[in-house]
């Protein structure tokens, strides 16, 4: 019997491929399931203010099953939204992601895609019921499922470009600075002449899908990406680099720029240029927290929670630049088994490490480890509180913060995680003092 879990933040594989659909422009998600797979999505999306969806309130079409299409198939009410779809939505791409019950029910959704496309309709499908996996493993499917059929609908001359890059691993609104992560990365790239394809946020449309195959290498920045690259590797000879997670600070992040210059030809006078100006301007910034660091006794023993891709760069850059005791550290997002020992291996300073997404089971290691700063979402604030420790909301859900382009990530994301820390410790202390900065 599966374990049961307490306060999840991860939604099912339909819920993953409803945030990808959602974060490229042109593409127009059909739902093949009853009426509550896609409602209870976009609820959770908007109560913790996720932004990753550009469509409104209730544009997304669904089939809408009821107990009618449970008896007798509902592919003729998939027929029927397919058409309506295609007449009142315009899109580039149309994809039918299906959900439980007519995955159960046993209907015949590719024959309905391949009959719409016999009517030049730009469809295709995704298997992505919930009982396939969760958000994660639904972004692992829609990635394979376009990539695999887009061919099939559109004849596109692959034409490798030796400085374009496909970023994979990125889940829409599972990290709340995941768009931000994204343009940091792509302004350090192009700062270097190499080209993204971040697939997802700002920008990305069918036109960039297209070109995944043009690329000349696909970096991995999550445990989710490297199934996804190993496809690619196999389809179109790409090779791929896996980091695993986004860095934080001036170490890690040019670690992962020589990295990459080692697959994509640059000139290396312009990295090493890149590489000095953005040490020396971090530097300059970080050093003036010198006074109020050991002011405010900034040193603390910290806990982290949240996605590996995020919490990993975090807890490094807290550690080794910023000189904090990390008691603690809880991945969320449920990587596979055989990437947790590489995990573990870049995280040997925390005291402890633990792979869970229960609400439960975090909330009773926090009471146990008692840390005095905690790094989570907006599920900790009740442990947090009763710890009297204060809370920076790093990973989802995060419902008390509009998050527009924020991020951790790289040079200019070490000085905003160190300003958001400083300035929470700062104005802790001064609401318990009852007094002002001035007379600290």
């Amino acid at each position: 019997m599966a374990d049961e879990i307490l306060l999840s933040r991860n939604g099912c594989a339909l819920h993953g491929a409803l945030k990808v659909l959602g974060a490229v422009n042109g593409f127009q998600p059909i739902v093949h399931s009853s009426a509550g797979c896609s409602i209870q999505n976009k609820l959770a999306s908007v109560h913790y203010t996720d932004n990753a969806f550009n469509a409104g309130w209730l544009e997304t079409p669904a089939t809408n099953l009821t107990e009618k299409q449970v008896v007798f198939g509902g592919t003729a009410r998939l027929r029927e939204q397919i058409k309506n779809t295609v007449k009142i939505h315009e899109a580039d791409l149309y994809v039918v992601v299906t959900g439980c019950v007519p995955e159960l029910v046993g209907d015949d959704v590719p024959a309905m895609v391949k009959e719409a496309q016999d009517q030049a309709f730009p469809v295709i499908s995704a298997s992505t019921p919930g009982f396939k996996g969760d958000v994660y493993k639904g972004y692992e499917i829609i990635l394979k499922s376009i990539i695999g059929q887009l061919p099939q609908l559109f004849y596109h001359e692959s034409n490798k470009k030796a400085t374009l890059i496909n970023i994979l691993g990125v889940i829409p609104g599972q990290d709340p600075f995941w768009e931000g992560s994204l343009y940091e990365l792509s302004r350090l790239l192009d700062l270097l002449n190499i080209q993204t394809n971040t697939l997802v946020g700002f920008g990305q449309d069918f036109n960039t899908w297209k070109t995944i195959p043009d690329a000349a290498l696909n970096l991995i920045v999550s445990p989710w990406g490297f199934s996804i690259a190993k496809y690619l590797e196999e389809t179109y000879q790409t090779p791929y680099l896996n980091t695993g997670w986004f860095p934080v600070g001036t170490d890690d992040t040019a670690g992962l720029i020589n990295e990459i210059v080692q697959h994509i030809t640059v000139d290396q006078d312009v990295v090493q240029k890149v590489l000095v100006q953005q040490k020396k301007l971090a530097d300059y910034h970080i050093v003036k927290t010198g006074e109020a660091y050991f002011k405010f006794n900034f040193q603390k023993k910290i806990a982290l929670i949240g996605i590996s891709s995020s919490v990993i760069g975090i807890a490094r850059f807290l550690y080794h630049s910023f000189g904090q005791i990390i008691s603690t550290v809880i991945i969320t997002d449920n990587p596979p088994e055989e990437l947790r020992a590489g995990i573990s291996d870049v995280l040997t300073f925390s005291e402890r490490i633990v792979f869970t997404e229960d609400g439960k089971k975090i909330q009773d290691i926090l009471l146990e480890d008692k840390p005095e700063f905690i790094l989570g979402s907006s599920l900790e604030r009740n442990t947090a509180n009763e710890l009297q420790a204060p809370l920076l909301e790093i990973s989802s859900p995060s419902a008390e913060h509009i998050i527009l382009n924020k991020t951790y990530f790289g040079y200019n994301g070490a000085l905003q995680l160190i300003e958001d820390f400083a300035s929470l410790l700062i104005g802790r202390k001064i609401t318990q003092n009852n007094t002002s900065y001035l007379n600290i």
